[in-house]
């Protein structure tokens, strides 16, 4: 059982990651692994490569997925709840994505089924102004409706959070790029404001913040 007080120590290493954000849908964690996915690296592009797909996501992190994603396989479907992309997203990728061929927008639009038995088979949307349903044979769904960190706990702890509550690190004169705002403690991985969202990177920076520790001690004796 979690209990709570207060611990006195050296160094802390933030570590406790973000919860992503899923469709409200009670058969979503079914599919999720195999089907569902919450980023897009080279192993999910070959994962669906040749193939139709759907992508849920309106900011940056969609974006770039969607014009990755598009290079690989047959069509993206692009849902949108909102009326538009420009209040989400920057410019020059609403362009890529507008140059992309592949690449199909539907706005108003969210996703109101996933069909299959071990696998996914089917997704299906619904446009919110007229009704209509599509149902689409699609094997791989992508969220990228962002993640929620794990912070709450920080509270009254001086540790810098960026508005979406994520840990801010590097900021200020002489601190190691994983330092946050309270000297000796630093984030790593998903929780990190600015992270790359993928295990390797999380991994990546384990081993760097191993060495900033060492700097830290040395530095403090």
């Amino acid at each position: 059982e979690p209990s709570s007080g207060t611990v006195e120590g050296d160094p802390v290493v933030i570590a406790s990651g973000a919860r992503y954000r899923r469709l409200n849908l009670a058969n979503v964690t079914q599919f999720e692994g195999a089907s569902v996915h919450y980023w897009a690296s080279p192993i999910e592009a070959r994962l669906c490569e040749n193939q139709e797909i759907a992508l849920v996501g309106a900011g940056n992190s969609a974006g770039q997925a969607a014009v990755y994603l598009a290079g690989q396989v047959e069509k993206v479907w692009m849902i949108v709840r909102g009326a538009n992309l420009a209040a989400s997203m920057s410019r020059y990728l609403i362009e890529r994505i507008e140059a992309q061929p592949n690449i199909e927008v539907v706005l108003r639009t969210e996703v109101t089924g996933l069909h299959g038995g071990a696998n996914l088979t089917d997704v299906s949307w619904r446009n919110a102004d007229t009704g209509e349903e599509t149902k689409r044979q699609i094997r791989h769904l992508f969220l990228l409706v962002g993640a929620d960190p794990n912070t709450d706990w920080l509270a009254g702890c001086d540790v810098a959070l960026d508005p979406k509550g994520f840990v801010k690190t590097g900021v200020g004169e002489n601190r190691h790029p994983l330092e946050t705002s309270l000297p000796g403690t630093f984030a790593i991985g998903d929780v990190r404001a600015g992270s790359v969202k993928r295990v390797a990177s999380a991994v990546g920076e384990g081993a760097q913040v191993v060495a900033a520790i060492h700097e830290f001690l040395a530095e403090a004796r």
